[in-house]
């Protein structure tokens, strides 16, 4: 079994180990040529390795008016490479309407993607994703000290058992402080920070970072020296002001 899921040590009576068959997919009227080709060329095997339930689980289900969460499944889905996975993620988490911890792996190699779901309130037979998140990938061979502090902690038994919308966001949680551990490199040293300021920066930080690769790109193409000059100004500030948000999240 996959070092993750493993690690997840979610309880056996949740086990279902069954293959989803591509077809399953193909048959849904929202998949066009195009991501019936990318499912073809670039997915080796879907597996439903998990699904909790509350006739399984200690957990309840949890319904407001927007969102919906009766039960989660645990999906792992094995690639021919590590290319095309957020195209792959973004249509099994539309086309399956509740949330979904969907494992992706490629030879040593896997990776997470979580999205919080709410109820699509134009049309309630469909459900809106709110957000992608995904992990980097992981080469479980050869695990930096930051990934391997990770996997050790994803033991959902540490995770709120009151419903099954406060399980998922402590999963959500989980991944969104250790993509923001990359720039300290300690995922222990993140974990018990306050996981929604700590995303708020992170994507403040996200945010700069494209905004300085659009600026280097643009300075390579400019003729004038002055708006070269302009650019690099900018270019300074914006770093600084990255590296400020850095120090907050430290």
């Amino acid at each position: 079994m996959n070092e993750i899921l493993r690690k997840l040590n979610i309880d056996d009576n949740c086990y279902v180990g069954n293959t989803v068959f591509k077809k399953l997919f193909y048959e849904n009227a929202t998949m066009n040529t195009r991501d019936k080709e990318v499912f073809k060329d670039n997915i080796v095997k879907i597996i439903w390795q998990y699904s909790l339930k509350e006739d399984n689980i200690n957990i309840q289900s949890y319904k407001d008016e927007i969102r919906e969460y009766e039960e989660i499944a645990v999906m792992e889905v094995m690639l021919v490479s590590d290319q095309k996975f957020k195209r792959i993620a973004e249509i099994i988490q539309i086309i399956i309407p509740y949330p979904l911890i969907i494992i992706f792996s490629y030879g040593d190699k896997s990776l997470i993607n979580v999205a919080h779901k709410r109820i699509n309130l134009t049309d309630e037979a469909k459900n809106t994703v709110e957000e992608y998140i995904y992990t980097e990938w992981i080469d479980l061979a050869n695990k930096t000290d930051r990934q391997k502090q990770f996997i050790d902690n994803l033991d959902v038994k540490g995770l709120s058992f009151s419903n099954f919308y406060r399980f998922y966001c402590g999963v959500v949680d989980n991944i969104n402080l250790f993509n923001a551990s990359i720039y300290e490199d300690n995922y222990l040293s993140i974990k018990d920070k306050d996981a929604d300021k700590v995303k708020e920066l992170q994507d403040k930080i996200e945010k700069l970072d494209f905004e300085i690769n659009d600026l280097k790109s643009k300075i390579k193409k400019e003729e004038h020296f002055n708006n070269k000059m302009k650019m690099n100004i900018e270019i300074k500030k914006l770093e600084e002001k990255r590296r400020g948000l850095i120090g907050e999240l430290k």
